[in-house]
């Protein structure tokens, strides 16, 4: 479903039924679960507001993990989580609702990740990191063991994390932080 394509476009070979106009008829029709395939972009509200759509409707929206993905049997996963091609969650790790964690991305043991969070390509998390809800954690960024991002934070791509982050804050991609 999108609002913006034509039915009977295609996205990726999948063919568009409609936007949010059928909800309900789908529903009358037995579809009970939607994933939401709005990914981290600039503005994370845009991915939110597709959640809430999606809630309102009645849908639910389950936790799909990649075969090549590895979660260790500790973690703790809430629904919404999408765990991308060969990424890895660790031991004791947490992962809120609407959490991405893509493709080739690691998060070690005892990390928390909040709501809506967005790991992105190739980023390292060491342990016992936590993500705040709506942060995004930019491709190949690497964040040192028991660093905090606030939410709504952002970090560039290949930033190194050595101490906290704020709520809303903003490391420059490439940065060291702090500089």
């Amino acid at each position: 479903l999108d609002d913006s394509i034509t039915a009977g476009n295609q996205v990726m070979r999948v063919p568009v039924l409609g936007g949010s106009e059928i909800y309900e008829l789908l529903k009358s029709r037995g579809v009970e679960k939607a994933i939401n395939a709005v990914g981290g972009i600039g503005d994370m509200q845009s991915r939110v507001r597709v959640f809430e759509i999606l809630r309102q409707a009645g849908y639910v929206c389950p936790t799909v993990i990649h075969p090549t993905a590895s979660v260790e049997e500790s973690a703790q996963m809430a629904e919404g989580i999408q765990v991308f091609p060969h990424a890895y969650i660790g031991s004791d790790a947490e992962a809120g609702f609407g959490v991405i964690v893509n493709t080739t991305a690691v998060v070690s043991h005892d990390c928390r990740i909040n709501n809506f969070a967005n790991v992105a390509p190739g980023a390292l998390l060491a342990g016992n990191v936590e993500i705040g809800e709506g942060a995004l954690i930019g491709m190949g960024t690497t964040i040192n063991l028991n660093v905090s991002i606030g939410s709504g934070a952002r970090v560039g791509n290949s930033a190194v994390v050595k101490a906290d982050v704020p709520a809303n804050g903003i490391v420059r991609a490439g940065a060291v932080w702090p500089g």
